[in-house]
């Protein structure tokens, strides 16, 4: 049995492995509430558990480090989520006066490894009845937990996005950057030295990592799209919801608050207002309603943070994808996995390419600086023409690459 150990109650979820053949996948991550996939990293650990689930053919037990209250120990596709309750943190936080746990000063992180620790010593507890362990999270030390610890499980670490590569790119420029991301180089050379297999989103990570750390056993795992169709029908019905078929509609998902998303929002808003309102619709998704004030072109709509079902809508009615990112920052590249989901024609810099796998590269328009983005802008505005075909993925798809990817990495093991 599994306990779930939160400060309110305890569930008991039912382990599996005696029921299969298949022993059961365990999984650790200190991102609150992944299965509700708000962030390019919760999108890339749910469907990556799921599909472990549905690979194996069993349960995956996924523990989550949370500062939140978390009643009740949901399941979403077959991956049971038991919350770990970071109490360590939430003690001195009552103490300090913190309100604002993404605050990440050198105190508040310690108190991250603090509560990792106590959670690993739990969850050491129960690897014997699991046949690996997955531990997803860049600046992690669980797999080093787990070996301390003297546990005898099979580690797979993801560190879940290209931070590897960004380590190494400013490092070639810049020293201080080096020592600026020591810290993360230290702990992530740790957590590979204790895992047996590392996954990485695309050839440039892994290649990098090898380059880096001498690594030896890794496999590729590319990020799952953000969204997907469960029929031709259904994305045909979403896309006739569309107000105006003659002009171009055109979409930037600008992702969370930082400089070079808040720089792609203003970038993108300088461009559309000098535009003519009649010719364009433009739809900005994300925490940007504070820049409404510099909107001065009513077809300019910036509608905040959008549940998953109305990204899915917002891209099928869309003809147009925009990704003016110009400085190199780490992520996992969901605006343009989620763009081609949708089959939209894509307006990138070649920062929001880096380590893609492009599906239609005659569908994608790079552009290097503002002016070359301008320059593209106004002229897919005044050449857009109505009517092209589409072929969006379909989640059946998906599901089953995600899938076969899976299974190797099982089979590394």
């Amino acid at each position: 049995m599994i306990k779930m150990y939160n400060e309110n109650q305890v569930h008991v979820v039912n382990d599996m492995s005696t029921n299969t053949k298949k022993c059961i996948i365990l999984a650790y991550t200190y991102y609150n509430r992944p299965w509700e996939m708000k962030s390019g990293d919760d999108v890339r650990i749910h469907t990556l558990l799921k599909s472990l689930a549905l690979a194996t053919g069993n349960t995956v037990i996924a523990f989550h480090l949370t500062a939140q209250n978390n009643n009740g120990t949901p399941i979403r596709g077959r991956v049971v989520y038991v919350a770990m309750p970071r109490r360590f943190y939430n003690i001195l936080a009552r103490i300090v006066g913190w309100k604002n746990h993404y605050d990440l000063n050198p105190l508040m992180k310690i108190t991250h490894y603090i509560d990792e620790l106590i959670a690993i010593t739990k969850i050491a507890r129960e690897a014997p009845k699991g046949c690996a362990i997955v531990v997803l999270g860049s600046m992690t030390l669980a797999s080093f937990f787990l070996r301390t610890l003297k546990t005898n499980i099979k580690i797979i670490y993801d560190s879940l996005a290209n931070y590897a590569q960004t380590l190494y790119l400013r490092s070639r420029r810049s020293s201080l950057e080096l020592l600026r991301y020591g810290v993360y180089l230290a702990l992530h050379r740790l957590q590979l030295s204790t895992s047996n297999l590392a996954i990485y989103p695309s050839n440039l990570d892994s290649n990098t990592a090898r380059h880096m750390f001498n690594l030896i056993k890794a496999i590729v795992v590319p990020n799952p799209a953000p969204v997907c169709y469960n029929s031709l029908e259904e994305y045909l019905q979403l896309r006739r919801q569309r107000k105006d078929d003659k002009r171009p509609y055109f979409i930037l998902l600008a992702g969370g608050r930082g400089r070079t998303n808040e720089e792609a929002v203003r970038h993108t808003i300088e461009v559309f207002n000098k535009l003519p309102p009649n010719r364009f619709i433009l739809l900005i998704t994300g925490p940007w309603n504070d820049h409404k004030s510099y909107v001065r072109n009513r077809s300019i709509n910036i509608l905040g943070i959008v549940p998953h079902e109305q990204l899915k809508e917002l891209l099928a009615t869309a003809d147009y994808g925009l990704s003016p990112i110009f400085s190199h920052a780490a992520g996992t590249f969901m605006k343009i996995l989620a763009y081609q989901a949708a089959d939209l024609n894509i307006i990138a810099s070649p920062h929001s390419l880096l380590g893609l796998e492009i599906k239609n590269p005659r569908k994608i328009r790079v552009v290097h600086n503002y002016y070359e983005y301008v320059h593209a802008v106004e002229e897919t505005v005044h050449n857009h023409q109505p009517g092209q075909q589409r072929s969006p993925l379909l989640c059946e798809e998906r599901d089953r690459t995600f899938q076969a990817q899976l299974s190797e990495v099982l089979r590394q093991l």
